[in-house]
């Protein structure tokens, strides 16, 4: 049986295991419109285009091909950068069989999270969902 948490010394200090503070994350966002930068394959030139926010346009500097901020998903994501220390973010998904996109990122550096805010309903006649 578990032991309950216990108040340590001085205010408001608990005393966790190692499974649990490995998994604290400090600050986040949450929403498609406070995604973190992210950085994409060109499809034609194979260079990284850097997306800023989620409603910039996906320009290719190399090869200038462009792509509207609604045609994220159909393009491979390389990584997404951390908007406070800019280290590279760990990403993925919960249901890729409903969405393109990704549904998580956490910093393993600062500990910042993020995620991607969306409904459980199911859509009707659709199997992937608009980012917009």
């Amino acid at each position: 049986m578990a032991k309950p948490l216990k108040r340590g010394e001085g205010p408001n200090k608990f005393d966790l295991s190692a499974a649990e503070t490995a998994t604290t994350t400090y600050d986040g966002d949450v929403g498609w419109d406070k995604r973190p930068p992210a950085v994409l394959k060109c499809p034609r030139c194979e260079s990284e285009i850097l997306q800023h926010n989620a409603q910039d346009s996906i320009d290719c500097q190399r090869c200038v091909a462009e792509f509207g901020y609604e045609e994220f998903g159909d393009l491979d994501l390389v990584y997404m950068g951390c908007p406070r220390c800019k280290n590279q973010m760990v990403h993925g998904q919960r249901h890729p069989e409903k969405f393109d996109i990704p549904e998580w990122a956490t910093c393993d550096d600062c500990r910042y999270h993020w995620e991607f805010k969306h409904s459980y309903d199911r859509p009707s006649d659709r199997e992937r969902t608009d980012v917009r």
